[in-house]
């Protein structure tokens, strides 16, 4: 009679499929590990070259959504700098989107992309710089400035140019606007002298700072200071002849107003040259 080997008993049964279970599952995670590494580093390879292509195509929204896709991707892969250069030209395109909302007046849409691309990749700070252009157009000069004056005290030494300029202009065009008009009061050369005041709260005076002054003191019949604010621009200015022509013009009024014919004509001389030399040949001829 043939004898009947002993059966296995339901103890070693799970215990020999539990050895086999995390072995699979090593198995799985290990074959799931090695195959996703390359899918990922095709998928956001392919996404990069297409954000680069839409982006010379000069078709910016596909660009950028590329970009925003593959830099998750990238990071996932390990390729840090790919993150990071695709989060940067977003946040360029932002700016460039920006740009053709804020030529089109669109000064919301304009805002919404500078302050996406500052999300994306903050030191990109054109973007700030358009945000406080996009807020100045919004009438919320408190933050355009706040967001000018940021950019300017920056390392970035072009975007802080932008930066300082845009402020400039700000206050310079409410001083011109103010003792440029046709018989200017005094009471508008107080309002320049307040923009001026404004702008010192901001940057160092340059020499239209004390072109300003000068002009605003003329106006209020203070030509003692009329001259000394002229003397200052004049020392400090970098300029053009043109713009020097001016400052002389502005002191010789001040001098010849408080009776320093001598120096004035000295002044006037100066003055006579470009858009200036009418008037100050007029002025000399009255001084002979």
């Amino acid at each position: 009679m043939k004898k009947s080997l002993p059966q296995p008993s339901v103890k070693s049964k799970l215990e020999n499929t539990n050895w086999r279970i995390p072995s699979l599952l090593l198995l799985i995670i290990l074959l799931t590990g090695f195959s996703i590494t390359p899918l990922l580093a095709q998928d956001y390879k392919q996404l990069y070259n297409a954000a680069l292509a839409a982006a010379k195509e000069k078709d910016y929204p596909t660009a950028r959504e590329n970009f925003m896709k593959a830099a998750p991707l990238a990071e996932q892969a390990g390729d840090a700098e790919i993150a990071r250069k695709s989060r940067y030209v977003a946040a360029q395109i932002d700016y460039k989107l920006g740009v053709i909302a804020l030529k089109a007046r669109e000064y919301e849409q304009a805002l919404t992309h500078y302050r996406n691309g500052l999300a994306i990749y903050p030191a990109y700070l054109k973007n700030r710089y358009g945000e406080g252009l996009a807020l100045k157009k919004l009438g919320r000069l408190e933050e355009a400035l706040k967001a000018w004056s940021e950019v300017e005290k920056s390392k970035d030494r072009k975007t802080s140019r932008l930066a300082r300029t845009a402020i400039r202009d700000h206050f310079y065009y409410q001083a011109s606007t103010a003792v440029g008009k046709e018989n200017a009061t005094p009471a508008d050369a107080d309002r320049a002298l307040a923009a001026i005041a404004g702008l010192s709260q901001y940057l160092e005076p340059d020499a239209d700072y004390y072109y300003y002054t000068a002009v605003a003191h003329k106006i209020k019949g203070a030509y003692n200071e009329c001259v000394k604010a002229a003397e200052m621009a004049l020392e400090v200015h970098r300029g053009s002849r043109s713009d020097k022509a001016k400052i002389y013009l502005v002191k010789g009024e001040g001098l010849m107003m408080s009776g320093d014919n001598a120096n004035a004509k000295i002044a006037f001389q100066n003055a006579a040259y470009g858009r200036y030399r009418v008037v100050a040949e007029q002025y000399l001829s009255t001084l002979q």
